[in-house]
């Protein structure tokens, strides 16, 4: 058995950058996979990817799988045969399945349950060479490919045209052929700088072969370069970057030899709000921006370049001549959008569609102005503030600047607020209602800017489920999911104590139609419980909140009770209630009524169900204090509940007695749910 490194690169016109290393980390994992799958062992697993390229180096590499031991039981001697003594169809599928027609390749197995037809082989493992054509296709269509293309006459589809394809187990090409490209020991070098093809003599030697034809294979390698080179260009000029992964992942899937070079631009410029600048570079160029000692931008950038120039300050003329018209673009839009009155841009959203059955980002504005101010009066915030703030939220919308650099929303809308003497706090809610933007992102950074956020998205939830378009397993356009997470967020961690229920019930009536607010409500439900449980809290507890009578209207006051409910049910009492609830519910549950009846005292045969009726309406008169309270009476009343069941038989003879006490049983159970469902939780 031969043990040879084995190399994989698939040659492709340039890939999309933003997911190269998905791509490249995929493809490793499911080569690997695929070997292991067909019992190739093989060594660590070395992956590589470049603008054109996608590979694999793996160690060690077995080239032909173990022996194959197969024994496989079919039928009994019994079934095996009918009474003319002739193969049944039982005895003709097992042998068509183990790939013979003969009844003497079969053994007899003798058990204590009797005799048994059984088929033993020994195989030669398969060869690699043999494999390797099922491996590659294998692992090349499990890769996450999200938009598929076709090129010249080909059917077949992958993320970019495959122009060749390498690979080999040592020194020897691996025969196996992919979107009509057959395998080999060519590559090649960089497009620009070698402009050739460069052929591999064994797998181990792929790194140091592309780097001798300017190509820097290993993507981790390429990245420490480009943020070392970035840190000394930075230092050298005197000034700050700004930590970016993403986009110094992105300059590592666009280059294969980086080079850092600086560029200046027009001072003047820095009139234009940073963001906007910044945009412009970053988005449209790929350049990092620098920042002095004070944190204000500097009238400079650097950008990684794909090759060597023997002339740089030719490419970085150019460089500062491309970004210079959008800079000018971006300084124009802000001058001519700051001599527009923000109500001209208010009334300009009326020409906007939101949604064809939802009407326009005007009447969107209208209806979360109102709401706004509706959950503002709630909080014990300013209504007219947020009611203000709401009405000019999207009017950046229309902005010209935002139609260039749409990633600026919000952001210029605060600029163009503060510039026509809007109150900062108003300013900073257009800014921030868009917040939090993604998982983990800030939230606003102050109330009023909260109460917008929430209004905008409960006026887009409410509305997209009213008109039936709420979202499915594949299609959520309008980021639902995401907007109901951040409605979470908000009322959790700023926090914002609201009724839901009732703010969906505000926000459904200042829509044209009659919307059901149910299921958003459990919509937004659904959203919390995942994301209490992805913060490492026990489902259960989550559920034994949810599942109390009144469910769960206020998510501030939800989360504490659910951290409440998890220390509680580790006491001794917790652990009662827990067992005796499940109890009580399975013999109501089982009766033909659930909701309590009369509970007549004069029935009661013992002292213990006069103790379990004081218990309940000890329990029920705290049902409107805080939970803490709650749970303490609910501690208190554990002894009752278990004494009860330890002393009287509920079933009694008497039909009387047995209603009365299941209607005690059906009133205990009623007054603990209304607390928690303590049912639900698990022992």
């Amino acid at each position: 058995m031969n043990k040879s490194s084995l190399l994989l690169e698939l040659g492709t016109e340039e890939l999309p950058p933003k997911s190269l290393k998905t791509l490249k980390d995929a493809l490793g994992t499911n080569l690997s996979r695929a070997l292991s799958d067909r019992q190739f062992e093989h060594g660590t697993v070395s992956t590589f990817a470049t603008p054109r390229r996608l590979g694999v180096l793996i160690e060690t590499c077995n080239d032909t799988q173990p022996e194959q031991f197969v024994e496989r039981r079919g039928p009994s001697l019994k079934a095996a045969y009918g009474d003319d003594h002739q193969p049944t169809k039982a005895l003709l599928g097992f042998l068509k399945s183990c790939g013979t027609d003969n009844v003497a390749d079969l053994e007899h197995l003798e058990t204590d349950k009797g005799a048994w037809l059984v088929y033993r082989a020994h195989h030669q493992g398969a060869t690699l060479a043999s494999e390797f054509q099922t491996i590659l296709e294998e692992a090349v269509n499990g890769l996450p490919i999200a938009k598929r293309m076709r090129w010249g006459n080909l059917r077949s589809e992958f993320v970019r045209p495959l122009r060749w394809l390498l690979a080999l187990h040592g020194k020897n090409i691996l025969d196996c052929t992919l979107f009509g490209q057959p395998s080999g020991r060519i590559t090649q070098g960089h497009r620009a700088m070698y402009g050739g093809a460069v052929t591999i003599d064994m797998p181990e030697d792929y790194p140091s072969q592309l780097q001798s034809a300017n190509v820097i294979a290993c993507f981790e390698t390429r990245r420490d370069q480009i943020v070392a080179e970035l840190a000394k260009a930075a230092e050298n000029r005197g000034g700050i970057l700004t930590d970016d992964p993403d986009l110094i992942d992105e300059v590592t899937a666009l280059t294969e030899w980086p080079i850092v070079l600086g560029g200046e631009f027009d001072p003047n410029f820095l009139e234009v709000p940073e963001e906007a600048l910044i945009s412009a570079m970053r988005e449209h160029q790929r350049y990092f921006h620098l920042r002095n000692a004070q944190g204000d931008l500097e009238p400079c950038f650097l950008t990684v370049a794909n090759l060597e120039s023997s002339d740089p300050a030719l490419i970085i003329k150019g460089n500062e001549r491309v970004i210079r018209p959008r800079l000018a673009d971006a300084q124009f839009f802000f001058k001519r959008d700051l001599n527009r009155p923000l109500s001209d841009a208010a009334d300009q959203l009326n020409q906007v569609v939101f949604q064809n059955e939802l009407g326009s980002f005007g009447e969107k504005a209208e209806r979360i102005s109102q709401l706004a101010a509706f959950i503002a009066q709630e909080i014990g915030e300013d209504p007219l503030l947020a009611e203000r703030a709401s009405k000019l939220a999207k009017t950046d919308l229309v902005s010209l600047m935002v139609g260039e650099f749409p990633d600026l929303q919000g952001i210029m809308g605060r600029y163009y607020a503060l510039a026509q003497n809007e109150e900062a706090v108003v300013a900073d809610a257009i800014r921030d209602h868009y917040l939090p933007r993604f998982s983990g992102d800030r939230l606003p950074s102050n109330a009023i800017g909260c109460v917008v956020a929430l209004a905008d998205r409960i006026d887009t939830l409410v509305g997209l489920f009213g008109i039936g378009q709420p979202p499915t397993g594949s299609k959520d356009p309008f980021a639902l999911r995401r907007q109901s997470l951040a409605i979470v967020r908000i009322c959790i961690d700023f926090p914002i104590k609201i009724s839901l229920k009732t703010v969906l019930r505000k926000a459904a009536a200042l829509h044209s139609g009659s919307y059901s607010t149910d299921p958003v409500l459990a919509y937004i439900l659904d959203r919390f419980e995942n994301l209490m449980a992805d913060q490492g809290v026990a489902l259960d507890e989550i559920r034994a909140i949810r599942g109390r009578s009144s469910g769960i209207d206020n998510l501030t006051t939800a989360a504490a009770d659910i951290v409440s409910i998890g220390s509680f049910r580790t006491t001794e009492a917790g652990l009662k209630v827990i067992n005796t609830q499940k109890r009580v519910k399975n013999i109501v549950e089982k009766s033909d009524q659930l909701a309590p009846g009369k509970i007549s005292k004069d029935l009661f045969k013992s002292d213990v169900e006069f103790a379990l009726l004081k218990a309940i309406d000890h329990l029920g008169s705290k049902l409107t204090t805080d939970f803490s309270e709650q749970l303490a009476a609910v501690s208190v009343s554990a002894e009752s509940v278990a004494n009860y069941f330890d002393s009287v038989m509920v079933m009694d003879d008497d039909a009387l007695i047995r209603e009365n006490r299941l209607n005690t049983l059906r009133s205990l159970n009623a007054t603990l749910t209304q607390i928690a469902a303590f049912d639900a939780l698990q022992q």
